[in-house]
Protein backbone atom coordinates (compact mmCIF):
# COMPACT_ATOMS: atom_id res chain seq x y z
CA UNK A 1 0.00 0.00 0.00
CA UNK A 2 1.49 3.44 -1.01
CA UNK A 3 0.61 6.05 1.57
CA UNK A 4 0.21 9.12 0.29
CA UNK A 5 0.47 13.21 2.01
CA UNK A 6 -1.22 16.02 0.25
CA UNK A 7 0.03 19.30 0.93
CA UNK A 8 -2.31 22.30 -0.15
CA UNK A 9 -3.06 25.33 1.28
CA UNK A 10 -6.31 25.06 -1.16
CA UNK A 11 -8.46 22.59 0.81
CA UNK A 12 -11.03 21.96 -1.67
CA UNK A 13 -8.52 21.18 -4.25
CA UNK A 14 -6.56 18.89 -1.80
CA UNK A 15 -9.82 16.60 -0.87
CA UNK A 16 -10.82 16.53 -4.35
CA UNK A 17 -7.79 15.21 -5.37
CA UNK A 18 -7.16 13.32 -2.54
CA UNK A 19 -11.18 11.49 -3.08
CA UNK A 20 -9.68 10.59 -6.14
CA UNK A 21 -6.44 8.56 -4.70
CA UNK A 22 -8.78 7.12 -2.39
CA UNK A 23 -10.41 5.22 -5.11
CA UNK A 24 -7.09 3.82 -6.75
CA UNK A 25 -6.10 0.34 -5.50
CA UNK A 26 -2.89 0.19 -3.27
CA UNK A 27 -3.34 3.76 -2.36
CA UNK A 28 -3.97 5.13 1.09
CA UNK A 29 -4.00 9.10 1.86
CA UNK A 30 -2.88 8.96 5.05
CA UNK A 31 -2.89 13.13 5.55
CA UNK A 32 -4.19 16.12 4.37
CA UNK A 33 -1.85 19.43 5.68
CA UNK A 34 -2.92 22.88 4.25
CA UNK A 35 -0.05 24.64 6.07
CA UNK A 36 3.50 23.83 6.33
CA UNK A 37 3.38 23.19 9.83
CA UNK A 38 1.18 20.48 9.27
CA UNK A 39 2.57 19.11 6.88
CA UNK A 40 5.84 18.78 8.90
CA UNK A 41 3.77 16.84 11.58
CA UNK A 42 1.64 14.43 9.60
CA UNK A 43 5.08 13.67 7.82
CA UNK A 44 6.42 12.62 11.26
CA UNK A 45 3.46 10.82 12.43
CA UNK A 46 2.32 9.09 9.21
CA UNK A 47 5.61 8.09 7.60
CA UNK A 48 4.26 8.65 4.03
CA UNK A 49 5.83 7.05 0.66
CA UNK A 50 4.59 9.66 -1.65
CA UNK A 51 4.25 13.86 -0.60
CA UNK A 52 2.34 15.97 -3.24
CA UNK A 53 3.24 19.43 -2.44
CA UNK A 54 2.09 22.93 -3.27
CA UNK A 55 5.29 24.97 -4.15
CA UNK A 56 3.86 27.50 -2.49
CA UNK A 57 2.55 27.79 1.04
CA UNK A 58 2.02 30.21 4.10
CA UNK A 59 4.87 31.35 5.11
CA UNK A 60 7.31 28.48 3.36
CA UNK A 61 7.85 27.61 0.02
CA UNK A 62 8.75 24.03 -1.01
CA UNK A 63 12.26 24.60 -1.91
CA UNK A 64 12.31 25.51 2.25
CA UNK A 65 10.07 22.54 2.98
CA UNK A 66 11.37 19.89 1.85
CA UNK A 67 14.96 19.19 3.24
CA UNK A 68 12.55 19.01 6.22
CA UNK A 69 10.16 16.56 5.16
CA UNK A 70 13.37 14.48 4.09
CA UNK A 71 14.87 14.74 7.06
CA UNK A 72 11.51 13.14 8.85
CA UNK A 73 11.21 11.03 6.01
CA UNK A 74 13.70 10.28 4.36
CA UNK A 75 12.50 7.40 1.77
CA UNK A 76 9.34 9.65 1.14
CA UNK A 77 9.16 10.39 -2.65
CA UNK A 78 8.20 14.03 -3.03
CA UNK A 79 6.30 15.44 -6.02
CA UNK A 80 5.77 19.12 -6.37
CA UNK A 81 2.16 20.16 -7.62
CA UNK A 82 1.79 23.71 -8.33
CA UNK A 83 0.12 26.45 -10.16
CA UNK A 84 2.96 28.27 -10.33
CA UNK A 85 4.01 27.97 -14.10
CA UNK A 86 7.70 30.16 -14.29
CA UNK A 87 10.75 28.98 -14.23
CA UNK A 88 12.36 30.15 -11.62
CA UNK A 89 10.47 27.71 -9.50
CA UNK A 90 10.87 24.73 -11.67
CA UNK A 91 14.24 25.35 -11.08
CA UNK A 92 14.39 25.90 -8.01
CA UNK A 93 12.11 22.87 -6.76
CA UNK A 94 14.56 20.75 -8.86
CA UNK A 95 17.40 21.82 -7.28
CA UNK A 96 15.58 21.18 -3.83
CA UNK A 97 15.41 17.89 -5.48
CA UNK A 98 12.16 16.49 -5.89
CA UNK A 99 11.00 13.66 -7.85
CA UNK A 100 8.02 15.27 -9.77
CA UNK A 101 7.16 18.52 -10.84
CA UNK A 102 3.96 19.38 -12.16
CA UNK A 103 1.44 22.49 -12.90
CA UNK A 104 -1.81 22.18 -12.12
CA UNK A 105 -3.02 23.21 -15.14
CA UNK A 106 -2.25 19.48 -16.43
CA UNK A 107 -5.02 17.08 -16.94
CA UNK A 108 -5.97 14.69 -13.70
CA UNK A 109 -4.55 11.89 -15.89
CA UNK A 110 -1.61 13.21 -15.62
CA UNK A 111 -1.08 13.56 -11.88
CA UNK A 112 -1.48 9.92 -11.72
CA UNK A 113 0.53 9.27 -14.01
CA UNK A 114 3.20 10.96 -12.02
CA UNK A 115 1.98 9.57 -8.73
CA UNK A 116 2.49 6.43 -10.21
CA UNK A 117 5.73 6.77 -11.72
CA UNK A 118 7.41 8.30 -8.40
CA UNK A 119 6.17 5.71 -6.06
CA UNK A 120 7.45 3.09 -8.23
CA UNK A 121 10.89 4.99 -8.22
CA UNK A 122 11.16 6.93 -11.15
CA UNK A 123 11.33 10.69 -11.67
CA UNK A 124 8.47 12.96 -13.42
CA UNK A 125 9.06 15.80 -15.40
CA UNK A 126 6.90 16.50 -18.76
CA UNK A 127 9.03 16.41 -22.19
CA UNK A 128 8.36 20.53 -21.94
CA UNK A 129 10.40 20.85 -18.60
CA UNK A 130 12.87 18.63 -19.33
CA UNK A 131 13.80 20.54 -22.32
CA UNK A 132 13.19 24.15 -20.43
CA UNK A 133 15.43 22.34 -17.69
CA UNK A 134 18.16 21.90 -20.17
CA UNK A 135 18.18 25.33 -21.53
CA UNK A 136 18.31 26.71 -18.29
CA UNK A 137 20.78 24.76 -16.78
CA UNK A 138 23.31 25.54 -19.41
CA UNK A 139 23.36 21.99 -20.98
CA UNK A 140 25.56 22.72 -23.33
CA UNK A 141 27.42 26.03 -23.06
CA UNK A 142 28.32 24.46 -19.23
CA UNK A 143 26.51 27.48 -17.62
CA UNK A 144 23.77 27.66 -15.13
CA UNK A 145 21.50 30.59 -14.75
CA UNK A 146 21.88 31.37 -11.27
CA UNK A 147 19.14 32.24 -8.68
CA UNK A 148 18.98 36.19 -9.47
CA UNK A 149 19.54 35.63 -13.16
CA UNK A 150 16.36 33.20 -12.68
CA UNK A 151 14.30 35.50 -10.66
CA UNK A 152 15.21 38.67 -13.81
CA UNK A 153 14.22 36.17 -16.38
CA UNK A 154 10.97 35.70 -14.95
CA UNK A 155 10.36 39.26 -14.44
CA UNK A 156 11.61 39.84 -17.62
CA UNK A 157 8.66 37.26 -19.16
CA UNK A 158 6.13 39.10 -17.00
CA UNK A 159 7.06 42.48 -19.89
CA UNK A 160 9.15 44.44 -16.68
CA UNK A 161 11.45 46.75 -18.00
CA UNK A 162 14.76 47.00 -16.35
CA UNK A 163 14.16 49.90 -14.09
CA UNK A 164 10.37 48.12 -13.10
CA UNK A 165 13.41 45.28 -12.48
CA UNK A 166 15.41 46.82 -10.13
CA UNK A 167 13.00 48.34 -8.11
CA UNK A 168 11.40 44.94 -7.33
CA UNK A 169 14.46 43.64 -6.44
CA UNK A 170 16.12 46.40 -4.70
CA UNK A 171 19.06 46.78 -6.94
CA UNK A 172 20.51 48.93 -9.88
CA UNK A 173 19.20 49.11 -13.66
CA UNK A 174 22.96 48.64 -14.43
CA UNK A 175 23.33 45.63 -12.35
CA UNK A 176 19.94 44.38 -14.04
CA UNK A 177 21.78 45.10 -17.30
CA UNK A 178 24.49 42.73 -15.90
CA UNK A 179 22.42 40.05 -15.37
CA UNK A 180 20.79 40.38 -18.36
CA UNK A 181 23.83 40.45 -20.40
CA UNK A 182 24.73 37.22 -18.50
CA UNK A 183 21.90 35.39 -19.13
CA UNK A 184 21.82 36.38 -22.91
CA UNK A 185 25.60 34.46 -23.20
CA UNK A 186 24.56 31.46 -21.06
CA UNK A 187 21.28 30.61 -23.12
CA UNK A 188 23.22 32.07 -26.33
CA UNK A 189 20.65 34.78 -27.38
CA UNK A 190 20.46 38.50 -27.97
CA UNK A 191 18.00 40.10 -26.91
CA UNK A 192 15.40 40.25 -23.77
CA UNK A 193 12.92 38.94 -26.80
CA UNK A 194 14.72 35.75 -27.47
CA UNK A 195 16.04 34.87 -23.98
CA UNK A 196 12.03 35.20 -22.70
CA UNK A 197 11.30 32.95 -25.70
CA UNK A 198 14.01 30.60 -24.90
CA UNK A 199 13.21 29.75 -21.21
CA UNK A 200 9.54 29.11 -22.43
Amino acid sequence: MTRVEIVDDHFLFADALGSVIRQLEGYEVVGIAQSGAQAVSIARTARPDVILLDYHLPGYDAADLIPRLRQLSPEARIVVLTSDTTDATLMRGLRAGVDGYLTKERALDDVLDALSKVAAGERYLTDEQVARTRALSGEGTGEALTERELEVLRLLSQGKESQAIADELTISANTVRTHLQNIFSKLGVHSKLEAVTAAS
